[in-house]
C-alpha cells in the first residue's frame, strides 16, 4: 500500500513539472555564442542632455524655455484628445523615464504620483510628480507607463488599485 501511495505522489509531482514547464517560454538562445555578429544598431531617437537636472523642481521654479526634450507643456493642453476613449499614441519612444525623489510629505495622508512624459501631438512634455488625496485609505496608485504597439507608443495611465 505504501508503495502504491509513493508512486501516486512521484506521479503527482512529474505531471505539475510537465504542466507547469508548458507555462513558460522556452530558454532564449545564448546569442554571445553566436557564430555570426548582429548588424550595427541606429543610434539612439534622444540623446540627453549633460547639464544635471534637478530630481523635483518645485512647479514655481519650472523654466519651459530651457527644458531636456523640447517644451514642457502644463498637463491641461499635453493631448488634444484628453478626455476621449481613444488612446494617445506617439510615434516615437518616449525619453528615458527621469528618477524622481519625492519630497517630505506635506501631510501623512497623501500619496506621492510620480512624474511621467506625455505626448503632446507633436513631442513630448514632462509632467511632473505631485502629491494628492487617495479616494481611500487602503488604495494604492500604480504609475502609468508606454508601451510599443503596432502603430507606435501607447500612454496607459495609471490607476487607483
Amino acid at each position: 500500500m505504501q508503495h502504491i501511495h509513493r508512486l501516486s505522489g512521484i506521479a503527482v509531482i512529474a505531471l505539475t513539472t510537465a504542466a507547469l514547464s508548458a507555462c513558460y517560454p522556452p530558454p532564449q538562445p545564448n546569442l554571445a555564442a553566436a557564430p555570426y555578429e548582429l548588424p550595427p544598431q541606429p543610434p539612439p531617437a534622444y540623446m540627453p542632455s549633460t547639464a544635471p537636472i534637478p530630481l523635483y523642481p518645485p512647479a514655481a521654479t519650472v523654466n519651459p524655455a530651457a527644458p531636456q526634450y523640447g517644451p514642457t507643456t502644463p498637463p491641461s493642453t499635453t493631448p488634444s484628445s484628453a478626455g476621449t476613449t481613444a488612446p494617445i499614441v506617439a510615434p516615437l519612444a518616449p525619453p528615458p523615464p527621469r528618477a524622481e525623489t519625492p519630497p517630505p510629505s506635506p501631510d501623512p495622508g497623501l500619496t506621492w504620483q510620480p512624474g511621467h512624459w506625455s505626448w503632446t501631438g507633436e513631442q513630448y512634455a514632462r509632467t511632473p510628480g505631485r502629491f494628492v488625496v487617495p479616494p481611500s485609505a487602503i488604495s494604492q496608485w500604480v504609475p502609468g507607463y508606454w508601451q510599443q504597439g503596432p502603430n507606435g507608443w501607447i500612454r496607459i495611465d495609471g490607476r487607483w488599485t
